[in-house]
């Protein structure tokens, strides 16, 4: 999706900045990204399922590598504020995988204060036992 959504907004807007988001505990792409090879990691620990990968397709590394200016990894906490922060603010219930960029705000006001910003947020296939667990703890 990141290659995507970047490829457009890069040919639509050729100063946009791309930032890639991965869990902490499901690095592989973003270290692939920084070490600019494919980087294959012994294990996953994410509620992120979504984006939980431990060797990234060589494939879309090339075309990450293309289009994207960064790639961080954000914690599982602020993964779960960004969800119950799309539940209260926008009635949005998703799956963990949708709040990474959320998360990435969250871990770092400062870099996307009085910055325009856009983030992806789709995906609802959420197990609902799971998803009131993380939202009232």
């Amino acid at each position: 999706m990141a290659t995507g959504v970047g490829y457009v907004f890069k040919a639509l807007m050729p100063g946009v900045e791309v930032v890639c988001v991965q869990p902490l505990g499901a690095p592989a792409l973003t270290r692939s990204w920084h070490a600019r090879r494919v980087i294959t990691t012994d294990s996953i620990d994410t509620i992120a399922d979504g984006v939980a990968g431990r060797r990234p397709i060589p494939e879309v590394l090339d075309d990450l590598l293309l289009v994207a200016d960064d790639a961080v990894l954000v914690q599982e906490s602020s993964i779960i504020t960004g969800m119950r922060l799309l539940l209260e603010y926008v009635g949005l219930v998703v799956e963990p995988s949708a709040a990474l960029g959320i998360a990435a705000i969250l871990e770092d006001r400062e870099r996307f204060a009085g910055r325009r910003v856009a983030t992806i947020i789709c995906g609802s296939n959420v197990d609902p036992t799971a998803y009131r667990r993380w939202i009232n703890p």
